[in-house]
């Protein structure tokens, strides 16, 4: 046990008067330390946690750790202060032996961490995957966006790295590459293995040693050194193997990267102690079974969402913050965007105020191009059904398969679900939302699809809209709740954007009676009032159905 601590009661008083003067909360302690929350909760409990942790918890809020650690005698304390006392040669050499064992080094290439806030359900989880002997493989994907550049996925994997470094996770090394480049393809594989067996091996196995191996080889050798010792290896962006423009293979390995994919199937597929992370824009469907987790990354919770713009000192109330936190759904990339923006940009001097005034469009700045890096993966099939479907409005009315297959009509139904609908779920592009029992799009992923419809195709894209809607209308004998009439108003609202009035109004007026009776007379005053054409008053009319003119 000498390579852990406990806190004595005494000390536990100590340290929570420290963190009151700092007016911090257990969760900011708790980053501040790059600790996890259960780590922290089996220290406050008088837990035994390891030494390192124990002292970053103490000094992070100004209290030596010798203030707070619990010591039954005085053998135990001298073991406890024995690090930074003289000691012999031959000494050092043990205890420097002792902690490699413990250890790892951080990797050369990992990424930086900025702006660190929330996500510790996500880092719990990871450490919980990454420590279970039946998990050899760990895929990190995100919910809704995945791939979007930006939703965090980089980031989580450098800190939870970070924090299984900080507390002596039983990994003897650690390496880190990325299959990120400017053409959005691949970088060449043997690059990418020799970098993996380099770091591996500390040095012992050269490109030099290895040049005569083809990737069979080189992959044997790297899952032997997975099999010999305890390795935590982090592979970024691997979106970039998998095929683009084609729905049936979205998530499948591309045709010109079969060394990866033998790669990636033996690190999942064979028995090893070592822990492999993958970070994607999209699944990685060709890797399936136990051993493979996988963790869908959404945005920032409100409260993170809030702390991370608080980084940047804007000119806001708490609620400003609030609010533009939710328009972009806790995009962590997209708020630190548009952060910097207004404080930079002349026009908004720092105050968020001004700018959701200003603004009411979602991809200002560079945010236009990371959605264009995702768009541009995908086939004519799921770029069609993405950008029809924008017109929908989920929030107002579940989508369904249904409503995504009266889009593409040219398709069959069972073609619409298991290959376009299956592609854009994979690329993280749709969502299937459980509570609300709706497919939906991030905020940022519909608007970009709204701006790929011409007024053409906008105006075809809601008229089958409203076909669908009028075709899923319950009898009137069987109308019970508001739910009943919706489908008749999303009709209606349809047939209006499409300046089909006399479909709209055909539909209202169906709508008319029940709305009447059940006293929604803002919802009707609202519907006539789309109905009034812009130039009325110069007597040119649009109701042309006389049941509309009789219910007027």
């Amino acid at each position: 046990m000498g390579d852990k601590l406990r806190a004595s009661e005494q000390g536990l008083k100590i340290l929570d008067e420290a963190r009151r003067k700092k007016r911090w909360t257990q969760e900011k302690w708790r980053q501040a330390a790059f600790t996890s929350i259960s780590t922290l909760k089996r220290f406050l409990s008088g837990d035994r946690i390891y030494r390192d942790t124990f002292i970053n918890i103490c000094e992070v809020v100004g209290v030596k750790w010798e203030e707070v650690a619990e010591a039954k005698n005085a053998e135990e304390i001298e073991q406890m202060i024995a690090p930074i006392s003289p000691i012999s040669p031959d000494s050092e050499k043990k205890l420097i032996g002792d902690e490699q064992t413990k250890s790892f080094a951080l990797p050369e290439k990992i990424a930086p961490v900025r702006n660190w806030v929330g996500r510790s359900h996500e880092i719990d989880t990871l450490k919980s995957q990454i420590l279970d002997p039946d998990t050899r493989a760990i895929t990190i994907t995100a919910v809704c966006l995945v791939g979007l550049a930006g939703i965090g996925k980089t980031t989580l994997a450098s800190q939870l790295v970070r924090q299984l470094q900080a507390e002596n996770a039983p990994f003897t090394v650690a390496a880190w590459e990325t299959l990120q480049s400017p053409t959005g393809r691949a970088p060449r594989f043997d690059g990418i293995i020799d970098s993996l067996l380099l770091t591996l091996c500390n040095g012992e196995i050269t490109p030099a040693f290895t040049i005569l191996n083809d990737y069979r080889q080189k992959t044997d050798r790297l899952v032997k050194f997975l099999k010999e010792k305890p390795c935590l290896v982090v592979l970024d962006n691997v979106e970039t193997v998998l095929q683009t423009g084609k729905a049936k293979r979205a998530g499948y390995f591309a045709d010109e990267c079969a060394e990866y994919a033998w790669l990636f199937q033996q690190i999942a597929e064979t028995e090893h102690q070592s822990k492999v992370m993958f970070t994607s824009r999209e699944i990685l469907a060709a890797l399936s079974g136990r051993e493979t987790q996988t963790l869908p990354l959404g945005g920032l919770d409100q409260e993170s969402a809030v702390a991370l713009l608080k980084n940047f000192n804007l000119i806001a109330t708490p609620d400003e913050l609030a609010k533009l936190a939710k328009r972009y759904d806790g995009h962590p990339k997209a708020l630190e965007i548009v952060a910097a923006l207004i404080l930079n940009e002349a026009e908004y001097q720092g105050s968020v105020s001004i700018f959701l005034n200003d603004v009411n469009w979602l991809l200002v700045n560079r945010l236009d191009q990371l959605i264009d890096e995702v768009i541009q993966r995908l086939s004519e099939e799921e770029l069609m059904c993405l950008s029809q479907i924008s017109v929908y409005e989920t929030p107002q009315y579940a989508l369904s398969v249904d409503g995504i297959a009266a889009q593409m009509s040219e398709m069959s139904k069972r073609d619409v679900k298991e290959n376009v609908i299956e592609a854009l779920k994979r690329r993280q592009l749709l969502d299937y939302n459980r509570n609300h029992e709706s497919y939906q799009m991030h905020p940022l992923v519909e608007e970009k699809a709204s701006q790929l419809l011409n007024p053409e195709l906008a105006g075809t894209a809601h008229r089958k809209a409203c076909r669908h809607f009028l075709s899923i209308v319950k009898p009137e004998a069987e109308w019970k709740e508001f739910k009943d009439v919706k489908p008749l108003l999303r009709a209606h609202y349809h047939a209006c954007q499409a300046k089909d009035w006399d479909e709209a109004a055909r539909a209202l007026s169906r709508a008319y009676e029940y709305l009447r009776q059940q006293s929604h007379f803002d919802i009707i005053i609202d519907c006539y009032t789309k109905l009034i054409p812009e130039n009325w008053q110069s007597g040119a009319g649009l109701f042309h159905s006389k049941q509309l003119l009789q219910n007027v």
